[in-house]
């Protein structure tokens, strides 16, 4: 999870936000905008909900009133203990978390593009965020909104709702712990619900009274979910930023049990392959090409004008853009153009087996010159281990191209994880977001997922060093009428996406 703070230097991090006492924590209002968000469903309009959430007319003063939900700040925890005054007992420190970074990879070089390097601090999966809202009702409104609050905690059960910035590309996912987790009412229209209330009484609210299915909300949102269950044919791997002390170059990583780790395939990596081959695919068809980046010496203007011509490979072709997401360029184009984030979320991939966290430990940080005598290796026995999973180091040397022999100081090792077993990639789509573009955005999707299900695709980095081909055996869809055993070769015989396809691609971009 990533709740951005305040960052004191653009040059590092984005870090995540603390409070007063340097605690981490998820604002109030960052909670109460997801929650609001999730609820409006569908509905563009929000007046189903004005009088729940509050509202304020554009340009007419003192007009409308405040949310009748009161959402408290989260603290982000390492345990559910609970300390004085309801206060969180044990925080999660503020130092010391992982960060992920991200590049740009332009269309036409294959490199990385200028200005496009970016990271972020995360909140590692396993740790606890200490939920509180207060919803005030009348005794008019009170099953109605009893049975909105029973909706609004099953979404959260279920990983419905995500949390912070860059949930499109994996971040963000919660669930509803079943405990320590209670509800309570309190009457204060009578003077003996008022002094219960004030004594400290406690009412805990059976919550087998709510009838989510009586709820009124508006429309659900459509969603389309595809998994892949697949095994790498090769060595798969995103590489972690920076280099390991025993082995050069790891793999990245996210904590999981204790001080295990797992390896990930980002939800961002896996999302820019795939809008990297959609690009593909649409400019194929359209016979279209991206445009070329300026070349010259890297000064400030070539720069800016790179910047630019990178934004317009991201923004010209409609489906992707509706599928994938528009990149910000000026009001005009937003004006013209009006779509910001994409349709198509990209969960994180783990490894199923875990990496024991001593071994890993000396990975990235080394042993002490005690106990290697001042060399950093991996000792024999936790090759061992990791061989046993799946993992193991692989050495190679860069060749001089005048002598033939192995270049002076470049050996360089990478722990290749060739036999890992992963859980399947989740993507979801959100089908009512795609508005017009439903049908040929869907059948892109269909076209990309075909081609990585015939191995044209490989996933994660150093794919141009033998890394990334993967086996795909199994996809299956749920929503959209396909119910959750559909194939990909079922989808891709609907008729009316081929058609819509077809027709998409004689419209100008």
């Amino acid at each position: 999870m990533h709740v951005g703070g305040a960052a004191l230097n653009p040059a590092e991090a984005l870090p995540v936000a603390v409070d007063g006492q340097d605690r981490i924590y998820v604002p109030g209002s960052s909670l109460a905008g997801a929650l609001r968000n999730w609820m409006r469903g569908a509905d563009p309009n929000t007046e189903h909900l004005d009088s729940l959430w509050g509202y304020a007319e554009d340009g007419v003063p003192d007009s409308g009133h405040a949310s009748r939900v009161v959402v408290h700040d989260a603290f982000i925890t390492t345990t559910t203990a609970v300390g004085v005054g309801g206060a969180p007992a044990d925080p999660l420190p503020s130092g010391g978390l992982p960060v992920r970074f991200g590049v740009g990879i332009d269309r036409v070089t294959g490199a990385a593009a200028p200005a496009f390097l970016y990271a972020r601090t995360v909140v590692p999966p396993g740790h606890y965020l200490s939920l509180e809202l207060d919803v005030e009702t009348a005794e008019t409104g009170f099953d109605r909104e009893r049975d909105r609050l029973g909706v609004l905690l099953e979404a959260l059960r279920s990983h419905r709702i995500a949390l912070g910035a860059a949930t499109s590309t994996g971040l963000g996912r919660v669930s509803l712990l079943p405990s320590p987790f209670a509800i309570y009412e309190h009457d204060f229209t009578s003077p003996d619900g008022l002094m219960s209330f004030l004594l400290g009484e406690q009412t805990q609210f059976d919550e087998s009274r709510m009838r989510p299915d009586e709820a009124v909300l508006p429309d659900r949102r459509e969603l389309l979910t595809v998994t892949l269950r697949w095994r790498p044919a090769a060595p798969v791997m995103v590489q972690a930023a920076g280099e390991g002390a025993a082995i050069k170059a790891l793999p990245l990583t996210t904590a999981v049990t204790g001080e295990d780790v797992a390896l990930v395939l980002s939800g961002s990596s896996i999302k820019g392959v795939l809008r990297g081959h959609a690009e593909f695919v649409e400019r194929t068809a359209r016979g279209v090409d991206a445009p070329i980046p300026p070349l010259g010496e890297a000064d400030r203007t070539t720069i800016a004008a790179s910047t630019r011509t990178f934004l317009a490979q991201l923004n010209e072709l409609p489906a992707v853009r509706a599928l994938f997401g528009a990149a910000r360029i000026d009001h005009d184009y937003e004006q013209r153009h009006p779509w910001g984030n994409g349709a198509l979320t990209a969960h994180e991939c783990v490894s199923l087996t875990p990496v024991p966290g001593n071994i890993w430990k000396v990975l990235a940080d080394g042993m002490s010159d005690r106990d290697t005598g001042g060399q950093t290796v991996l000792p024999a026995h936790m090759r061992a281990v990791l061989a046993e999973l799946g993992i193991e180091q692989a050495d190679h040397v860069a060749i001089d191209r005048w002598t033939g022999s192995a270049a002076d100081s470049l050996l360089f090792s990478v722990l290749e994880p060739h036999g890992v077993q992963w859980e399947p990639i989740r993507l979801t789509v959100d089908l009512t977001r795609l508005g017009r573009y439903r049908r040929p955005a869907l059948a892109l999707l269909l076209l990309i997922l075909r081609d990585l299900d015939q191995g044209r695709i490989p996933l994660g980095g150093m794919v141009n060093r033998g890394f990334g081909d993967v086996s795909i055996e199994k996809i299956e869809f749920a929503g959209n009428g396909w119910d959750g055993g559909t194939s990909l070769a079922a989808a891709l015989a609907t008729p009316a996406l081929a058609e819509a396809w077809s027709a998409y691609l004689e419209e100008p971009p």
